[in-house]
């Protein structure tokens, strides 16, 4: 088994998923704004550094994470480790968020909110676990990047 992990695949990957935020919020910031029921003005003073450090922590952590359990598992091909990926987010994320949203006693969401929260993230483990599994179908040798484990 190959359980080599390419960091600056990982690095990008990092920096892209953190970037996926900013692009879907900017399609689809209008919309979330109208299922809270608030306007762009009422969230401009919201936004603090800290929360912009946990979201990259976040993106390390999830990239990581997922480049260590596709080098350990091996699919056999990028699709493979695609859907690995989907899967993750479907079970840890989605599944979790989903139900706190509908059942919490404080506040519920509706659908269309959750479905704009959880497309970010859907985005971003669905792109870098189709780059950590196809990095790893044409190898170092093809790509000409240096991997260690």
């Amino acid at each position: 088994m190959n359980a080599r992990i390419n960091h600056l695949a990982v690095w990008i990957l990092i920096v892209v998923y953190f970037l996926i935020g900013w692009g879907w919020y900017a399609i689809f910031g209008e919309a979330w704004l109208n299922q809270h029921a608030k306007q762009a003005t009422d969230i401009e003073r919201t936004h603090n550094v800290g929360a912009y450090v946990l979201a990259f922590i976040t993106s390390i952590v999830v990239n990581y994470t997922l480049a260590i359990l596709i080098s350990k598992l091996n699919p056999e091909s990028a699709l493979c480790s695609l859907r690995l990926a989907v899967a993750c987010w479907f079970a840890f994320v989605f599944m979790e968020y989903a139900t706190i949203s509908v059942f919490s006693a404080f506040e519920t969401n509706p659908w269309p909110l959750i479905c704009i929260d959880m497309g970010r993230p859907l985005l971003g483990f669905a792109i870098s676990g189709f780059v950590l599994g196809r990095w790893r179908q044409c190898g170092p040798s093809r790509t000409g990047i240096v991997a260690s484990s």
